[in-house]
């Protein structure tokens, strides 16, 4: 196999999460933890570019510090289908804003203090943004982390950058 052939599977590999870490990445190739990142980031790069035309692209799950293969630019679902409600947008926001912040699981208590709800509905949103797949509930019901299916619709980047914009 070529490297590209290797990056490929190790970007397609299923499980939680889905993809592979850089560590991984490096160890297939054998390419050295100092010197090989910058390689190996060649590498994705070149690969992004040939596979392009091809409808795929080469992503990162800044959550779970992978990088994956994915078939659309765009997710191209009608907005009524995806749409979430205003108030479980506002806590799932929150989350986000925190996850990404602390990197992993976040207190329930501090979510509810930024959305100034009562515990009881702030609980009540993370349940049903669990039903949707968007965070996960530990089960003493203390602390929230982003689901597995964050990742693979917002595009933090951006978002981040939408974000500070307004």
């Amino acid at each position: 196999m070529n490297e590209y052939a290797v990056l490929v599977k190790l970007l397609t590999r299923t499980g939680t999460p889905i993809g592979a870490s850089v560590e991984d990445m490096l160890d297939a190739l054998g390419l050295p933890e100092d010197t090989g990142r910058h390689l190996l980031f060649q590498k994705l790069g070149s690969l992004h570019k040939r596979v392009t035309p091809l409808g795929l692209f080469v992503r990162h799950n800044p959550i779970a510090g992978v990088f994956y293969l994915d078939t659309s630019d765009e997710v191209s679902l009608s907005q009524e289908a995806t749409a979430l409600p205003d108030r479980l947008a506002a806590t799932l926001l929150i989350v986000i804003t925190l996850a990404y912040q602390e990197g992993g699981w976040v207190s329930v208590e501090r979510v509810r203090e930024f959305r100034k709800k009562a515990l009881r509905g702030v609980i009540a949103d993370l349940r049903e943004l669990q039903g949707y797949g968007y965070v996960e509930i530990e089960q003493d019901r203390k602390r929230v982390r982003l689901g597995t299916r964050v990742p693979f619709e917002i595009d933090y980047e951006s978002f981040f950058k939408e974000l500070a914009e307004n």
